[in-house]
């Protein structure tokens, strides 16, 4: 997400906002990065004892290979799972939904579609955004404002008083008071 970016969604924003919102994300992505770092660490020190134990077992079990390759793809699948999701997550921040429902069956659809990815990068996320939006064009929120249909007069009424000020002088005079 940029600085440009978040000024477009949000006109009028302040420097101070944008540095707050821009910190907040940044914490989010730093938290991902971490959590990303950690598991590929720990793969790459799961492959490590795999190694030493795989010398071990080459005299004692003779499906140790096989084994140990179902061992490696699962963990393979897991990190793979993980960049998946933080992407679907990053590039779909910028999306307004109707409501949160949407969001997560917009995000549910997405990740079942499986696109490939390149790069850290969904290939044909903009097609199937768009696609989606002409399917369901409700679960994106609108990006007009609603119209205004009243607004507080200010100024003279043009006429004496108002029906409400009639009133009200109708009920002092029945009940006696001057005014």
């Amino acid at each position: 997400m940029k600085r440009e970016e978040v000024k477009g969604i949000v006109p009028g924003i302040t420097d101070e906002q944008l540095a707050q919102i821009m910190d907040l994300h940044g914490a989010d992505i730093e938290r991902q990065k971490q959590i990303i770092t950690t598991l590929t660490t720990e793969r790459d020190a799961a492959r490590a004892q795999l190694g030493e134990a795989n010398k071990k077992l080459e005299g004692y079990d003779p499906e140790w290979k096989s084994k140990a390759e179902e061992a490696q793809k699962d963990a393979d699948l897991k990190v793979q799972g993980l960049q998946r999701e933080y992407a679907l997550k990053e590039q779909t921040a910028a999306l307004k939904f109707s409501s949160e429902s949407a969001r997560k069956a917009f995000l549910a659809d997405l990740s079942a579609k499986e696109l490939p990815m390149q790069d850290g990068k969904l290939l044909g996320l903009d097609d199937f955004v768009k696609t989606y939006k002409e399917g369901d064009p409700a679960a994106f929120a609108s990006d007009e404002k609603p119209p205004r249909f009243s607004a507080a007069a200010t100024g003279a009424t043009g006429g004496g008083a108002s029906a409400k000020d009639q009133a009200n002088a109708a009920f002092r005079a029945v009940f006696g008071h001057k005014g």
